[in-house]
């Protein structure tokens, strides 16, 4: 009797939890040749993290834009190169690592602006840290206007309501109604840049895996009808940095007078 009891309650635990995760990103497919290239996916990101520069910073929950330079802006750039040659870092190389490891761009929110059909990395000082193209909502299947976050993240997951391999899950909403994600295929990705789904958000491939390998669950996604403005990062370039670098090292160096 006890037996039959825990069988049936690990039976009923089960089946919540299939309820659970059907209502959260749809129901996941069995195994077959979507997951193993989401798997394959999944295993090749993780290899690229592994020589990631900014490991530490994402450990602790700071987020870095990867893709592209890492340098800081000018003023800042300034202001680590005294810093670390008042500690006695004379090299130019480890300088140069320094300022680069110790600058990260660090993403602070996502926005989505429906009139652009972009999406945006914004940094705390709201200043675009990198943009993607989108395809937002159709007439009729619109996507929302509002503040959300990233509340539940899947390699794959499948939409039974219209029959749809998603890549890269990023849900919005818990009842998995609007998200993040890629498609199957590339045909889609044609049409980025313009109205497209029937209310989330598609991605390019390559866009979607790389967002999803840097933003965590909780991330703030605000879904605007537009930006008023956009003001984009300018990081100091390679040649200026280095320029930088050279000059503070020729300014800090001082002979040894032999009497």
């Amino acid at each position: 009797m006890v037996r039959s009891s825990a069988i049936a309650l690990i039976l009923v635990i089960l089946s919540a939890s299939l309820v659970l995760a059907e209502q959260v990103a749809g129901p996941v497919a069995d195994s077959g040749a979507a997951e193993q290239e989401a798997a394959r996916e999944e295993e090749a990101t993780g290899k690229e993290d592994v020589d990631n520069p900014h490991a530490l910073f994402e450990r602790i929950g700071v987020f870095v834009v990867r893709k592209g330079p890492a340098n800081p802006n000018q003023e800042r750039a300034e202001e680590l190169i005294e810093e670390y040659i008042a500690q006695g870092v004379y090299s130019r190389e480890d300088l140069l690592e320094k300022v680069r490891r110790e600058s990260p761009a660090v993403v602070a929110r996502l926005v989505i602006d429906l009139s652009r059909q972009r999406l945006f990395l914004l940094n705390n000082s709201d200043q675009v840290l990198g943009e993607y193209k989108v395809s937002t909502g159709v007439p009729g299947y619109p996507t929302p206007v509002g503040g959300f976050t990233i509340v539940n993240k899947a390699v794959y997951a499948y939409s039974k309501k219209y029959e749809a391999d998603m890549y890269h899950w990023m849900g919005l909403t818990r009842n998995g109604d609007i998200g993040l994600h890629a498609l199957k295929g590339s045909g889609y990705e044609r049409r980025l840049g313009r109205r497209a789904s029937h209310g989330c958000i598609r991605l390019a491939r390559e866009d979607a895996r790389y967002l999803y390998s840097i933003l965590p669950i909780g991330m703030p996604v605000d879904i605007v009808p537009a930006l008023a403005e956009v003001e984009y990062y300018e990081p100091i370039t390679d040649e200026d940095l280095l320029r930088l670098i050279e000059e503070y090292l020729g300014a800090s160096y001082q002979p040894l007078i032999v009497f």
